[in-house]
């Protein structure tokens, strides 16, 4: 029950859900964190150049983040099923913060490898996609897919505008006053706004998901309906030991990360397929660049339609489109504007997709006690399969001479994901859209 002392407490019984708080709460969140994670690419030239290392040596500063980090998902899927994101998302900033301070002392390489490879990615990892998947689809049920969405496409913003703050503040400044900087972001920006707008449930503001009203009769259609197909597996109190025993679990963890291999790989080699098919760099940056912000509409996009035509299928469509753009990138020929921007905008249109169709389907499954645990743990499927793409790709450039073959590859590896989305099969659990009920089956209960 919501504390007397809660600000929201008299505005949860009004008209405007505050579901959507959340969801605003987390686009300035994401947009803010991964901001500060893909503007390494920047500090790292300006690292290179001060300490003389080879560019290997620079990057296994970011291979540490990156493994780190991914530890931290359960940790914080844990936490946000125990303490919340009003403790969890603070908590990870006041470590992130710090680590960035550390970081902007460091003077050796060991030093960097400890502060941002580790001490910066613990607090990422507190406040990251993981944290971010387990958190909102509490909130809601019949818009869970495009509350997600909404809530994912800040990452792309956050880009749009945090990486050339940091190109800026390295050249004016030095890259040691702009990691200062990015801390201060981060305190005086995400540690106060979680710790007065965040909640863990609606529950804990007497609310019910989607907004305090209950969902459609059974039998009922309607544009924004769940309704429960397989009673006894949704029903079910699912704890991270119950779900790893289903054949779902293992395939969704698997489908994860045949998609997170295709699509980081994808992004990662980008530029330099775009450079290797004629076009100019900082032309094929500027196509990046509007990869990013492409991906941010297919999050909402893709989001919003997974909630009207199901999971499998959107999953589907965005898989076809971001093939399409794969496909313009393979026949790439020298000078063309038209193919690499066709690229950017289908891909990476379709790679918005993953952020919140993945998560849903999780929900869709095992919503229980610990689904953030259980969501956290899937999601290490993401960080082995979108390590091992960017990695992948590269040897087939080296041994082929040229990136048709890696994103080819690329593309199997993004079926092979579609496929076994198919096999998890959550529209046997969950059906969402305009959709009636088959004999037997029941309406979703609150949650």
């Amino acid at each position: 029950m919501p504390s007397k002392l809660d600000p929201f407490r008299n505005n949860a019984k009004q008209g405007f859900y505050l579901g959507w708080v959340m969801v605003g709460l987390a686009f300035i969140n994401l947009g803010v964190i991964f901001g500060i994670w893909y503007s390494f690419s920047v500090f790292f030239l300006a690292l290179v150049q001060e300490f003389h290392w080879s560019r290997a040596v620079a990057a296994s500063i970011f291979s540490i983040f990156i493994f780190c980090q991914s530890l931290t998902g359960p940790l914080a899927g844990r936490l946000m099923d125990s303490a919340g994101p009003r403790v969890t998302i603070p908590l990870g900033a006041v470590i992130l913060a710090g680590g960035l301070v550390l970081v902007s002392q460091a003077g050796s390489l060991n030093e960097f490898r400890l502060a941002y490879g580790v001490a910066a990615s613990f607090g990422v990892g507190l406040m990251g996609f993981s944290a971010h998947a387990a958190w909102l689809p509490r909130w809601f049920e019949r818009q869970r897919g495009l509350s997600l969405g909404i809530a994912m496409s800040g990452i792309g913003v956050g880009v749009l505008l945090l990486v050339p703050a940091a190109e800026f503040l390295i050249s004016h400044y030095g890259w040691r006053n702009a990691y200062l900087v990015l801390a201060a972001i981060v305190l005086v920006i995400l540690l106060p706004l979680n710790l007065l707008f965040a909640r863990r449930s609606p529950a804990d503001l007497g609310l019910q998901p989607d907004g305090g009203r209950p969902s459609h009769k059974s039998g009922q259609s309607g544009p924004a309906t769940i309704v429960v197909m397989d009673k006894t597996w949704a029903h079910k109190d699912w704890g991270l030991k119950e779900a790893a025993k289903t054949r779902r679990f293992w395939l969704l963890m698997a489908a994860v990360g045949f998609g997170s291999f295709c699509y980081q790989g994808a992004f990662m080699h980008a530029v330099a397929g775009m450079v290797d098919g004629g076009v100019d760099k900082s032309r094929a940056a500027l196509f990046l660049g509007i990869m990013g912000i492409v991906g941010s509409m297919g999050k909402i996009g893709f989001g919003f339609i997974s909630d009207r035509l199901g999971r499998e299928l959107a999953n589907t469509l965005a898989a076809g489109v971001a093939s399409l753009g794969i496909f313009f990138m393979v026949i790439l020929t020298p000078n063309s504007v038209v193919l690499p921007l066709l690229f950017a905008i289908l891909f990476g249109f379709g790679y918005g997709a993953a952020a919140p169709l993945f998560p849903s389907v999780a929900a869709d499954l095992f919503f229980g006690r610990s689904f953030g645990v259980i969501v956290a743990v899937i999601f290490l499927g993401a960080s082995i399969g979108g390590s091992l793409g960017p990695l992948i790709m590269g040897l087939l450039r080296d041994i082929s001479g040229d990136y048709d073959l890696s994103f080819e590859f690329a593309m199997v590896m993004l079926w092979l994901s579609c496929l076994l989305i198919w096999l998890t099969a959550p529209r046997k659990v969950r059906r969402v859209g305009r959709t009636k009920p088959s004999k037997g089956s029941g309406e979703v209960p609150p949650i």
